[in-house]
């Protein structure tokens, strides 16, 4: 007699269940429905994640690469057949050097032969123009001479291509203009004895440069006549190393052309 009421009781029930499952349909379908959408972001999330690690990382390698390759100049590039190259490049977009980079330029143009032959011709004219007179003359005051020209060169080199370019994050590097005018080209030349470029592609204040002479000025005063190491003579053989290198930038900018000009006249 029980199983009537209970029946109704229980139908009444899923007719209620059913009411609300009807009410909160679309809510349960729309929550299912961003669960999915949900689920699929995350995966594109992930799947862009990954991807882009694996682009930069092959960047990363290409980039390592070809820096290494930025870092060994072939020696056989030479102005003229004579004239070092190291420290130069055309590339205007040459990726960065690295602390090895740079020191083997500084290597590469200390032991470089045509290094030895133009202290001798400078060691030659401070000879003859009797420049620091407590070296004397004869074969003993030129071997003071040459010896010093030596040092000044290589302690220069050293802190201007390679510590404070290290240090400072900037490059040694000369980029040549190569095109355009001649008075923007001259202009490019003249400007890189206080303007070069940082590791990462911006322009900068030549602080490599400058610190690098006056450092190799202070270094000087160890070798010189105990009358020549004054602060004043620091810096006049600073601004000389200055004058000297922005001589060769200018050497560096044009060169390719005249050699050009020289060789095509020849051939023709």
């Amino acid at each position: 007699m029980t199983s009537g009421p209970v029946l109704a009781e229980h139908s009444s029930d899923i007719l209620c269940q059913n009411s609300l499952f009807a009410r909160f349909k679309p809510l349960v379908l729309l929550a299912l429905l961003l669960k999915l959408l949900g689920a699929g972001a995350a995966q594109d999330v992930t799947n862009h994640q990954t991807e882009a690690q694996e682009s930069s990382s092959q960047y990363s390698n290409q980039t390592r690469s070809k820096t290494a390759d930025e870092t060994s100049p072939a020696d056989s590039e030479r102005m003229f057949g004579v004239v070092r190259t190291f420290g130069i490049t055309n590339d205007k977009h040459a990726a960065p050097l690295t602390p090895r980079g740079k020191f083997r330029i500084f290597r590469q143009n200390v032991t470089d032969p045509f290094t030895f032959v133009g202290t001798a011709l400078q060691a030659g004219i401070g000879q003859a123009t009797n420049d620091f007179p407590a070296y004397g003359q004869g074969m003993a005051g030129y071997a003071k001479r040459y010896a010093a020209s030596i040092a000044d060169f290589t302690s220069g080199e050293f802190m201007s291509t390679f510590v404070f370019p290290t240090a400072l994050h900037e490059d040694p590097r000369y980029f040549r203009e190569g095109e355009g005018s001649f008075k923007i080209r001259l202009g490019h030349a003249l400007a890189s004895a206080f303007v070069t470029r940082s590791d990462s592609g911006r322009t900068t204040f030549n602080w490599s440069n400058s610190l690098g002479r006056v450092a190799a000025g202070g270094i000087s005063t160890l070798y010189y006549p105990a009358e020549d190491r004054s602060v004043g003579l620091v810096f006049s053989r600073a601004a000389i190393g200055m004058v000297f290198g922005t001589a060769g930038a200018v050497f560096s900018e044009f060169g390719p052309d005249i050699q050009r000009k020289l060789f095509k006249k020849n051939r023709n």
